[in-house]
């Protein structure tokens, strides 16, 4: 009960400011009268004048004085009858302050829910941020199905495709985006990205292209220059890559939020086994689930394409291997621990660790 009270009297406290406007004497009303008052004035005014001009006489100039303050005295005492308050108003006020109040209390209880728990807050954020993508996905999908040649449209799109995780059609629209617009270094760095994040964080030879695009639309993009290096040392040229890391620091802003993340790769070339380890995982615990997953399987990546180049490295395998369970990939822990026990064949100490490595993970001696 208290509730509907306090619905009703702020129903009435938000009818209350309208009321009180519309029993004002309008507006125009007043202007009227002001401009005959106005008027009149001037009339005395000019009256004067033409009695300092000897133009009318002083016996007409009263009379004519008296009569004109006559009509100013009444134009300011008789209201118009559009100032009056109009009892039709008074009226609709009633109806107003009293229907609008039972007309919404009726219209809740007939479509409302008054009877269902509150949803906890918490837990709507995420839900309405869901519902508002997908709707948002299909009404630019049936717009682009109909008219394909909106760039814009496609341009749209991909950044959303990309935070659902549907990296294939974030790459076909930051694809049509390019051919429709034409391209600029960020749209260009943006499909490279989408290219890795289809490609398990591996900067491929379309992705490579991609950014060296980017790098020659605006040469002093960091995201280019960054992704660029990160290529480098998945492809085993430490030299090369920690040049392009320093150069990359060197020119950096102070706040650059990729600074941290390019000094990690730098101090990474140093290392004797690179790639993510157990404390890598559990710090990334922290960061959003999308992000995590993308810089894991990144430097998983790099794990990896750095194994090609030194496949006597045993640590490095066993971490590749405990990436790979974490990230769930069980076919490729699988396949990197076939690979490290054909690339170990002829070290019986390393292949014995990287074995029991494996065996704590759950995999079996005889995993293919």
């Amino acid at each position: 009960m208290v509730l509907w009270i306090a619905m009703a009297a702020l129903a009435a406290a938000v009818c209350l400011p309208l009321l009180m406007a519309l029993s004002r004497p309008p507006r125009a009303a007043h202007a009227a009268a002001g401009g005959a008052m106005a008027i009149y004035r001037d009339q005395l005014d000019e009256l004067d004048r033409d009695v300092a001009r000897g133009i009318v006489a002083g016996s007409e100039a009263g009379a004519a004085r008296t009569e004109i303050a006559r009509r100013l005295i009444r134009e300011g005492e008789a209201p118009s009858p559009e100032a009056r308050p109009d009892e039709r108003l008074s009226k609709a006020a009633v109806v107003a302050i009293v229907a609008m109040p039972v007309a919404a209390l009726g219209l809740y209880l007939l479509i409302g829910s008054p009877t269902d728990p509150d949803q906890p807050l918490a837990s709507r954020p995420d839900a309405l941020a869901r519902k508002e993508i997908t709707q948002l996905v299909a009404t630019v999908e049936a717009h682009l199905a109909a008219a394909p040649g909106d760039g814009k449209g496609w341009e749209v799109l991909a950044p959303v495709y990309e935070r659902l995780g549907r990296d294939s059609d974030a790459v076909n629209a930051y694809t049509r985006t390019i051919e429709l617009l034409g391209p600029t270094a960020t749209r260009e760095a943006d499909l490279g990205e989408a290219l890795m994040h289809a490609n398990q964080g591996a900067v491929t030879p379309e992705a490579h292209a991609a950014f060296e695009r980017a790098r020659q639309l605006d040469p002093s993009d960091p995201r280019a220059a960054f992704y660029i290096a990160v290529e480098l040392g998945q492809n085993g040229k430490t030299t090369e890559a920690r040049t392009a890391w320093q150069a990359l620091l060197a020119n950096a802003p102070a706040d650059a939020a990729w600074a941290p993340a390019a000094r990690q790769q730098l101090a990474a070339l140093d290392t004797p086994a690179p790639g993510p380890s157990a404390g890598d995982v559990t710090a990334a615990a922290s960061m959003a689930p999308a992000d995590r997953t993308r810089m894991i399987e990144g430097m998983v990546a790099s794990l990896a394409e750095r194994l090609k180049t030194q496949p006597d490295d045993a640590d490095g395998w066993t971490r590749l291997i405990r990436s790979y369970v974490v990230l769930g990939r069980a076919v490729d822990a699988g396949a990197a621990l076939t690979g490290a026990r054909a690339a170990l064949a002829g070290d019986a100490a390393k292949l014995a660790a990287v074995d029991a490595a494996a065996a704590e993970l759950g995999l079996a001696r005889d995993t293919p």
